[in-house]
């Protein structure tokens, strides 16, 4: 249902660079959170504070919420970079070092898209009900990277999790 919160689009695409970012919709919707749970908390009965509370908090987390990754192959590399209650995380990560862009099933009907690294753990792109957006993204990627592409829709791999 909420498949839209958190999910990345490409924002610019070139020959050689490709940027992907999380969409608006996550910062808005993060915000509508915090207003709606500042007018919890005015209601001043302890309950609707406490959960005001709550509301206030996930919908800062996600309002505050960036994600940018930038694979460039002129520069032969991936950055990463990564905002949660303005503190950032970063991260430059060699082309040479990524092995695959894979899109595959998992339990649930849920399709996954992340980048494999050839020493480390892998990079989590976006999950999604269809795989289509994620197949467009990982197409994307790979072309401009150079990376394999994988697509694995079996149940098979679905029922390995």
């Amino acid at each position: 249902m909420l498949d839209w919160l958190g999910s990345v689009q490409i924002r610019r695409r070139s020959a050689s660079r490709v940027e992907l970012g999380l969409t608006r919709g996550t910062a808005w919707t993060g915000w509508g959170l915090a207003a709606g749970g500042g007018w919890l908390i005015s209601l001043g009965a302890l309950w609707s504070m406490l959960l005001g509370g709550l509301v206030v908090g996930v919908g800062v987390l996600l309002g505050t919420l960036q994600r940018r990754l930038v694979f460039d192959r002129e520069d032969g590399l991936l950055r990463s970079e990564q905002r949660i209650f303005g503190i950032r995380r970063r991260a430059a990560i060699p082309l040479f070092h990524l092995r695959a862009v894979v899109v595959s099933a998992r339990r649930g009907g849920i399709y996954v898209a992340y980048v494999e690294r050839r020493v480390g753990g892998t990079i989590h792109l976006d999950e999604a009900r269809r795989p289509a957006p994620l197949l467009a993204l990982a197409e994307a990627i790979s072309e401009v990277a150079e990376l394999r592409l994988v697509y694995d829709a079996t149940t098979r791999a679905a029922v390995s999790d």
